[in-house]
């Protein structure tokens, strides 16, 4: 092996730092919140470009939060891939109120977003029926509420929160 591989093997590998350990500030959450809204913009059709500017980032940026989502196709463009396994931050009602859990990957991402749709047509309908399907189900350890007297309870209080899916930073701590 040549000095001058050895020494970009070395170079390169310094440069890669794992992202899950070090703090990140409120532009850096705010930045991966917006790399996973392109990212689901892709996944439902729109090319990553558009998907990026429709989400107000860049494509350099969602190739550097989330490498491994993303791949190039044969004419060249990227694409995402079917699924990940980053983790994200989402909120979620419990019977205290929202709570912060732990998705990981975009699969359960995308069933939590489900049951929260579930919710919100179950608050404006009250039809058991609509959370039927997420009756025992859970998201990191966390067992989503299906009760409709827990629900009501929560919305009377004004803690039924269904507008965001993400987290806030602060609530990440």
């Amino acid at each position: 092996m040549s000095t001058k591989k050895t020494r970009y093997v070395q170079r390169r590998k310094l440069k890669v730092r794992p992202r899950a350990h070090r703090p990140v500030s409120d532009r850096e959450f705010a930045t991966q919140v917006r790399v996973f809204e392109a990212l689901r913009y892709t996944r439902n059709g729109f090319s990553a470009a558009a998907a990026a500017v429709q989400s107000g980032t860049t494509l350099k940026t969602m190739r550097k939060y989330v490498p491994g989502a993303l791949h190039k196709t044969a004419v060249g463009r990227w694409a995402a891939t079917k699924s990940d396994r980053y983790v994200r931050y989402l909120t979620l009602p419990s019977s205290r109120g929202p709570v912060r859990v732990r998705a990981h990957g975009s699969k359960q991402a995308q069933f939590a977003s489900g049951y929260l749709s579930g919710l919100a047509r179950w608050a404006r309908t009250h039809k058991a029926s609509e959370l039927a399907e997420y009756e025992g189900k859970t998201i990191d350890g966390f067992e989503l509420v299906t009760d409709p007297r827990t629900l009501r309870a929560l919305r009377d209080a004004g803690l039924l929160q269904l507008d965001s899916l993400y987290a806030a930073l602060k609530d990440v701590g």
